[in-house]
């Protein structure tokens, strides 16, 4: 989008996302102002969405900031000196995203969704059928609907498995911290400098004093400020006593 407004994103995601595929349980988003305004807020209450929003300052938490880095890393391999035509590549660049095994899942992206491999070329079916690989041959003979199931439940136990892989990775290098509703702690203090108020962030305190209003998940939780202001909800990894 050429403007990231709360119109132009509600539009989208009305006409290309819900009209084509459906209305999702829970939608995921960072804390951008399009995702925060009444006009995004009136979306979600007219089709009952739950919108979970991602710990400021905390990307990683959000699953689409990595496909992000594979979009940046794949357009920086297309580029010279001249970068006006950064977008001219995206078409080939989704289409590999979209036929590429994920590491997660164990699936690609487009076989996820449809249930059948992406080609590429028409010539690629001949010999996908000569092969028998059109389609997995212990299902061949299933319904299509059965065959969607076993294909979800599949990428569901392997989404388990790469999760609790992670899960042991990260639980080597991390201690537990829980904080309890009314708790006074501290908070990373994001700022940013303004030179026209004589402002310098590095100058300014790494952390000020908040108070804790409730989790949110496991590792998040919604602060206020001491005089009772809403601050916004915090990873853990920003918060300490």
């Amino acid at each position: 989008m050429r403007e990231a407004t709360a119109a132009a994103v509600v539009r989208f995601l009305t006409s290309e996302v819900f009209h084509t595929f459906g209305v999702p349980e829970i939608l995921h988003s960072d804390n951008g102002k399009q995702f925060v305004g009444k006009k995004f807020a009136d979306m979600i209450q007219l089709y009952q969405i739950k919108h979970v929003r991602t710990a400021f300052n905390s990307p990683q938490s959000n699953a689409s900031e990595r496909v992000n880095q594979s979009v940046l890393n794949a357009i920086r391999a297309y580029l010279d000196q001249d970068h006006r035509d950064w977008d001219l590549y995206l078409p080939e660049i989704e289409t590999a995203l979209r036929s590429s095994i994920h590491q997660a899942t164990g699936s690609t992206p487009y076989f996820a969704l449809f249930g059948q491999h992406m080609f590429t070329s028409g010539a690629d079916y001949q010999l996908a059928r000569k092969l028998h690989s059109l389609e997995d041959c212990q299902i061949r003979h299933l319904e299509h609907g059965d065959r969607m199931e076993l294909l979800r439940e599949s990428i569901r136990r392997n989404i388990h498995g790469a999760h609790e892989t992670s899960a042991r990775y990260y639980n080597r290098t991390t201690r537990q911290i829980t904080f309890k509703p009314g708790q006074e702690i501290f908070r990373r203090n994001f700022v940013q400098s303004d030179f026209g108020k004589n402002f310098n962030a590095k100058f300014a305190r790494k952390f000020v004093k908040c108070r804790v209003r409730r989790p949110v998940g496991n590792h998040m939780y919604e602060v206020e400020n001491t005089r009772g202001k809403l601050c916004g909800v915090y990873h853990v990894k920003d918060l300490k006593q």
